[in-house]
């Protein structure tokens, strides 16, 4: 639990770094090319490719490091988890071609307003996007494997390369090519799996993976083991769809409100609570391991460790997140009610931002011990919890229904997996849990009026987040030290017995 500890400040750092970098490509981008059919050709091979195979990535990420910890010798699980990629990499190249032959036949259909020009560069900006994926298993085997080893910072600092090289190359070049910045993203990610092999194999040459075919047992239950992930994926995203999709009847904007809310969250998400999770999830499934009831012990020590970073941080965003959306989105037609409604969205959805960390913890204990369908099926059941409480809430609340719906359905779809949890005798410590959870929130409404009390005024806005966010965090700061020093002096040492 010490390398979490240790390594997380520069996980967050590195994927600052990331998302910096992705900002400054979209910058660029648009003041070249604007609203033009060209960079939507590149965004949309984009949305095709990478985004469906980040889904793939996760899925085998979330497989693997059950096996890597499987009480079988190195070499047997070796052989059946080659296969299972190599079986993964067949079935990718399938349906990247499928998926071509699609985008080429139907390209009349998928972009009908764009120019001949156009939709033959989207099917030769998809086809590069496609070749380079398939490197993407292979890369997402390596993180699989080295942070099961302990190394966290390593696999998040190479995740730099696919978004680096293609930023250098729009600083440098005088005049963007977008197949050429279209090559080097697909080179990139080609470097970035031949940097995660030579790690590897410095590491230990027996953890170079290589092509093995056949399907076997333990290959089968892999396989029938991913389906159920990629298929709670895929119900995730349909959601996503009905959600915008009745953001529109409610009147011009409401779309894009809540896109720039969910962009808001989004950050939370990614930076904080996937990050820590993701992490955390090897040394858990190591846990459950070597001993279930132990493993399951150490649960509501890792829940209470994330919510502590996300409750602060929803606190942080209910003082100082008005000012942090006037930053972001008020410019030109974006007035400050509009600002003001993404603000009241993000306070909806970021309250149950922790419901949404035991939900994530719970799904991942079912993970860990290889039962991948009962996480699909809360999910599908709460996909139709979020839909029904959507087209009843519209007509009686309006806009803010958006919102609420999934609130709920996320409060519901926690209380179903814990009350399912409980049913196949895995046990976590709710009472715990839900103690630290209102401590947590205690100090973090003390941090709030803080900040409310003492708020620093400024005409640069940047400088008035920074200031109060500082405040805010220097209170915390103070105020868990002070806790800290009278544990010391009660002969208590809480670091140990939290991380132990």
């Amino acid at each position: 639990m010490k390398k979490i500890t240790y390594s997380f400040p520069f996980v967050i750092a590195i994927s600052l770094i990331i998302q910096g970098l992705g900002l400054v490509r979209s910058l660029i981008l648009a003041k070249d090319f604007g609203a033009s059919s060209t960079l939507d050709a590149f965004y949309l091979a984009n949305v095709f490719t990478i985004s469906v195979f980040a889904v793939v990535g996760s899925a085998i990420t979330t497989i693997v490091i059950p096996e890597l910890n499987a009480k079988t010798d190195f070499g047997s699980k070796k052989l059946y988890i080659e296969k299972y990629l190599t079986f993964i990499r067949v079935f990718s190249l399938i349906v990247s071609l499928f998926l071509l032959i699609f985008i080429t036949l139907g390209r009349n259909m998928i972009v009908p307003k764009f120019s001949d020009q156009v939709k033959f560069l989207f099917i030769i900006l998809t086809a590069v996007l496609l070749i380079s994926q398939q490197f993407r298993i292979q890369a997402s085997f390596s993180v699989s494997l080295l942070q099961n080893e302990g190394h966290y910072i390593t696999p998040r600092f190479l995740d730099i390369i696919p978004v680096g090289i293609p930023v250098i190359y729009l600083i440098l070049a005088q005049s963007i090519d977008i197949k050429m910045l279209t090559i080097l993203t697909a080179v990139a990610y080609i470097l970035e799996t031949i940097i995660f092999n030579y790690i590897q194999r410095k590491l230990n040459p027996d953890f170079v993976f290589r092509l093995h075919f056949g399907l076997d047992d333990d290959v089968k239950k892999m396989l029938l083991n991913t389906v159920p992930i990629l298929l709670s994926s895929t119900v995730f995203q349909i959601q996503v769809l009905l959600s915008n999709y009745f953001a529109g009847f409610f009147g011009h904007g409401y779309i894009t409100l809540l896109s720039n809310t969910n962009q808001i969250m989004g950050i939370f998400q990614s930076l904080f609570i996937m990050n820590l999770i993701n992490m955390i999830y090897p040394k858990l499934v190591k846990d459950i391991k070597k001993d279930f009831a132990s493993g399951i012990a150490q649960v509501s020590k890792y829940v209470s460790l994330t919510n502590l970073i996300v409750v602060l941080l929803i606190w942080g965003y209910a003082a100082v997140g008005f000012d942090l959306v006037k930053l972001l989105f008020v410019h030109g037609a974006f007035s400050l009610d509009n600002a003001k409604i993404v603000y009241q969205f993000g306070l909806v959805l970021g309250m149950v931002l922790p419901f949404d960390v035991m939900r994530d913890y719970s799904y991942r204990i079912y993970y860990a011990n290889g039962n991948t369908k009962k996480p699909m099926s809360n999910s599908i059941v709460t996909v139709v919890i979020n839909v029904t409480l959507l087209i009843i809430l519209a007509n009686l609340i309006g806009p803010i229904s958006i919102v609420i719906a999934p609130a709920l359905g996320t409060i519901f779809s926690m209380s179903l997996i814990l009350f399912n949890s409980y049913k196949d005798y895995i046990r976590v410590d709710i009472k715990k849990i839900f103690l630290n959870y209102l401590l947590t929130n205690f100090l973090g409404f003390l941090m709030y009026l803080v900040i409310k009390v003492v708020h620093y005024v400024s005409e640069s806005l940047i400088q008035e987040i920074l200031i109060n966010a500082s405040i805010g965090i220097v209170f915390v700061a103070i105020v868990i030290a002070f806790i800290l020093f009278i544990a010391r002096c009660m002969g208590i040492n809480l670091i140990k017995s939290i991380f132990k």
